[in-house]
């Protein structure tokens, strides 16, 4: 025989099972929607991160191009303006490198 405590205690673990089942759908539902809902963003970043590499690519070999164009036109200031440029990055180099000793 079951008591009324008992009867108390089937009836609570029924409902409240009935409510974790239904909590639990929520949740999964909720995760299947975010899942969802991630792919799609991560989807859409990877489409813009090859873009940007595309474009990237794209502006590097118009600089070559305009760098080798600029040699051809006129190689002498060509030499000066290499030869100047290694110049300050030569000095800059030992200045900063006397300058860490001290």
């Amino acid at each position: 025989m079951t008591t009324e405590a008992q009867k108390n205690q089937i009836h609570t673990e029924k409902c409240f099972g009935a409510e974790v089942k239904e909590l639990t759908d929520q949740v999964e539902k909720a995760v299947y929607r975010a899942k969802g809902a991630m792919s799609g963003k991560m989807e859409d970043g990877r489409i813009a991160a090859e873009r940007l590499l595309k474009r990237s690519r794209y502006a590097v070999e118009d600089g070559v191009e305009t760098a080798v164009r600029q040699v051809k036109r006129n190689p002498a200031s060509s030499v000066l303006v290499a030869f100047a440029a290694g110049a300050i990055v030569g000095l800059l180099v030992t200045y900063l490198g006397r300058r860490n000793r001290l």
